[in-house]
């Protein structure tokens, strides 16, 4: 919005420049007296002045390194989420001198802990990090959500990617996803899948409607909780990415049958991907990304931007994309914004034609 002031007959009028490119007289200020069109032109600009001042002095003060950073993970400890978070803080306070610490706030697959973000200060000492399975799924397969994945935050950049494993449990004797598969056309109903996320719900689902098959859903707060239970021999699978999985396939309680990306995994290499195992264009992959509560001040925005920037390149990040057989996602605020606008179609697309919604 522009204003400016015209005079015609020793009058004096406060003209708006609209969005569209018309310019109107308010009614409240048409045929102001000079001295009054003043007294409000110099309010306008005082106010923006004031304004340009406050965030520039915010800008030169952040981060102020005696505050800590908090950053929320909507999901449960020793998830995928919470142990990449944990490895981005140690990047983050390497690099801007910030305390970065995590909080957990897990349930209602994520929505918990973005209402949290949500209605946290926008003042650039809470970040979220979460993954695709808050922001571009959780519309289409639950409904009415208690946060809006796009009005109420910025996006600050992303992390990185990952692909999914098919995980069996100690009550299932089959071998390979092919063995379950022809098992599971031949028990409609018999086996069972867990989840803790909308991705991993998708997942499941996508299963049985590309290799028509029924399994029995059984939800879980939370991936470390789906994981568990799987272990535990509640259920017969679970998708799970490798950071939350790792543990579990080391007690030998949890087997790895197949990867749901286009390619197997490096750390996984003899474990076939869903594609080769029979199921053609089969393919579920997601990403981790950090935001801040919406309004935050553009000032404090990029400075985080530029922080995360260097904090990915960091070891313990690094490290944790070596152990994990993780890719990065080097995306940062408008660039995360497309990234989330392009899943959000391509997504939304897949659950209303395979009828998966999930409320």
């Amino acid at each position: 919005m522009a204003v400016y002031l015209n005079s015609t007959n020793c009058e004096y009028q406060i003209w708006f420049s609209l969005g569209s490119g018309r310019s109107v007289p308010t009614p409240r200020d048409r045929g102001l007296q000079a001295g009054d069109a003043m007294r409000t032109l110099l309010r306008w600009l005082v106010l923006g002045s004031t304004w340009l001042t406050l965030g520039s002095a915010w800008a030169q003060s952040y981060p102020d390194t005696s505050r800590p950073l908090k950053i929320l993970v909507p999901f449960g400890a020793a998830s995928s989420t919470d142990l990449l978070a944990r490895a981005l803080a140690q990047g983050i306070t390497e690099v801007s001198g910030l305390n970065a610490i995590v909080e957990n706030k897990a349930g209602a697959e994520g929505q918990i802990g973005m209402s949290a973000a949500k209605a946290a200060a926008p003042d650039g000492y809470t970040l979220v990090m979460t993954t695709s399975s808050t922001q571009v799924l959780n519309p289409h397969m639950l409904g009415k959500l208690s946060y809006d994945p796009v009005a109420d935050f910025v996006p600050i950049g992303g992390v990185g990617k990952f692909a999914l494993i098919l995980n069996a449990g100690p009550s299932l004797p089959q071998k390979s996803a092919r063995e379950f598969i022809e098992a599971a056309r031949a028990h409609p109903g018999k086996y069972s899948f867990g989840s803790g996320t909308a991705t991993t719900r998708l997942a499941g689902e996508l299963l049985q409607s590309v290799a028509g098959i029924k399994l029995l859903s059984v939800p879980y707060k939370s991936q470390t909780e789906a994981i568990t239970g799987l272990a535990g021999g509640q259920v017969d699978l679970v998708f799970m990415d490798l950071p939350g999985s790792a543990a579990q396939h080391k007690t030998g309680r949890v087997r790895p049958l197949a990867v749901s990306g286009a390619s197997r995994m490096e750390a996984l290499a003899n474990v076939p991907t869903l594609q080769e195992q029979g199921l053609a264009g089969f393919e579920v992959t997601g990403w981790w990304a950090t935001y801040f509560p919406a309004k935050t001040p553009p000032a404090v925005v990029a400075a985080m931007r530029g922080i995360l920037q260097k904090a990915v390149k960091t070891q313990p990040v690094k490290d944790a994309f070596t152990n994990f057989g993780l890719e990065p996602m080097p995306v940062f605020g408008d660039e995360l914004a497309a990234v989330q606008r392009r899943d959000f179609d391509r997504w939304g697309k897949l659950v209303r034609s395979t009828n998966l919604t999930t409320q």
